[in-house]
């Protein structure tokens, strides 16, 4: 029998005594209302640019809505302290304390809430991203802290697809799932499978290559890459990479039998894995390949690129600049050559949003331009030379909402809309905020 592999949410109306007529207390009463989220959810359109505060910038970016998303117990924990955020035609979907939810993107107004898998408890972690399809993929709680509880949800309807409970004998707390147009695949627990958009039918299953290997899994929506060191099976160390949609990368490495972390990109393919094989704590190296799955370059993660996060959810790849950008130390992001290993650039207090034409949108509290005021900035950086561009001031009239660092952020470039998801300095609530930016 195969080796398991190891490792790897009052009054009535009327005249009062002071004669305040009864049209101004309904209009009082209902703006109250609205304040409050009623409806699920409540509106600020228009009253940001209409604030007396004397501090106002002049570039402040107009909030558009707010709406309440209450914080998870699991916040904080590891890779699920930032939360995905999808988009589909009209909404923007998240998923906190109170299960997985989408909001219309101009208005705030909800649309839907996915229903809860029963036996499910809180949302654990969510695809990076839905497919081009509009199917994504959500992990819940099963039980016990295990994070195995697998649900499909179309994006444009809230409608779950299909669920599997995948708990097993190992607790997962960090669950990697991925989405194409073909497949949902999966590392959770003991389950290292690829399942069928459509209905959750298995397609495919990996099991070790011997009875005493190391092996190790990565998971993209394109790619699969398999590391294994077995003591009883030819060859001894092999990575393997395999593509899961279309007829692309089917190539082995023989040799290399690091243990494989996290795919980090699939244009160009690149994959950070252990400095040695026999290991399971793949954070020694980052490696690129090419079209042909064959090594291109890798680079040891000391000196500089020791301060680098990794994390899939915060880091980007320029695949024409050949760039990658990634959290940097405590709170800050930084750039990479991925042509030489040395990095570019880097900057403190600093979350990135999105690639996109613009360059790298990021939220910043110490602009490279510009006077520091106190609230958040967003900014275009060139990936490669880090030059950056002030896009506006992210106002908040009481100048509570956190450091960026502590944001999930979303960005859609169609509409120069920011998503900032989080809670604030007081941590009195819990929300998701958008933000209008004017781009000429």
């Amino acid at each position: 029998m195969a080796a398991p592999f190891p490792g790897g949410p009052g009054q009535p109306p009327g005249p009062g005594r002071s004669g305040v007529p009864v049209p101004l207390i309904l209009a009082i009463v209902m703006v109250v209302l609205i304040g409050a989220g009623v409806g699920g959810y409540f509106l600020l359109s228009g009253d940001d640019s209409a604030d007396p505060a004397s501090d106002r910038p002049a570039n402040a970016m107009p909030r558009l809505w707010e709406a309440p998303s209450p914080a998870s117990d699991r916040e904080g924990q590891g890779e699920n302290n930032l939360r995905s955020m999808w988009f589909n035609n009209d909404d923007v979907v998240l998923g906190d304390a109170q299960g997985v939810r989408a909001y219309n993107r101009k208005t705030g107004k909800k649309q839907w809430t996915a229903k809860t898998p029963k036996g499910a408890g809180e949302v654990c972690a969510m695809s990076k991203e839905p497919s081009e399809d509009g199917v994504g993929a959500v992990v819940f709680d099963a039980g016990g802290d295990d994070c195995s509880f697998l649900s499909v949800i179309d994006t444009d309807t809230g409608r779950t697809l299909w669920s599997k409970n995948l708990k097993g004998g190992n607790t997962e707390d960090t669950p990697q799932m991925v989405v194409n147009s073909k497949v949902v695949a999966v590392a959770i627990g003991d389950t290292y499978a690829g399942f069928t958009i459509t209905g959750g039918a298995k397609v495919w299953e990996l099991t070790a290559r011997g009875h005493d290997c190391t092996t190790t899994v990565g998971l993209s929506p394109q790619y699969r890459a398999v590391g294994s060191d077995c003591s009883d099976a030819k060859p001894k160390k092999q990575l393997a990479l395999q593509d899961l949609e279309y007829s692309g990368i089917h190539s082995t490495v023989t040799g290399d039998g690091r243990a494989v972390g996290q795919i980090l990109s699939d244009r160009p393919l690149t994959i950070r894995m252990s400095e040695e094989a026999n290991v399971i704590d793949a954070e020694g190296t980052l490696s690129t390949y090419t079209e042909e799955g064959k090594p291109n370059k890798t680079f040891q993660l000391s000196g500089e690129l020791k301060d680098l996060s990794l994390k899939p959810r915060d880091t980007f790849v320029d695949e024409d600049e050949q760039v990658l950008v990634s959290g940097y130390g405590s709170g800050g992001i930084a750039a990479v050559d991925l042509k030489t290993g040395k990095l570019l650039w880097k900057k403190q207090s600093s979350a990135s949003a999105a690639l996109d034409a613009e360059g790298l949108i990021a939220v910043t509290d110490v602009p490279d331009t510009g006077t520091p005021g106190r609230d958040p900035v967003l900014v275009s950086i060139g990936v490669r030379d880090g030059k950056e561009k002030v896009l506006g001031t992210v106002y908040d009239p009481k100048h509570a909402l956190g450091s960026p660092e502590l944001m999930s952020l979303a960005w859609d470039g169609h509409t120069n809309t920011l998503f900032i998801q989080g809670e604030g300095l007081n941590h009195d609530k819990s929300s998701i905020q958008a933000f209008k930016a004017s781009i000429g």
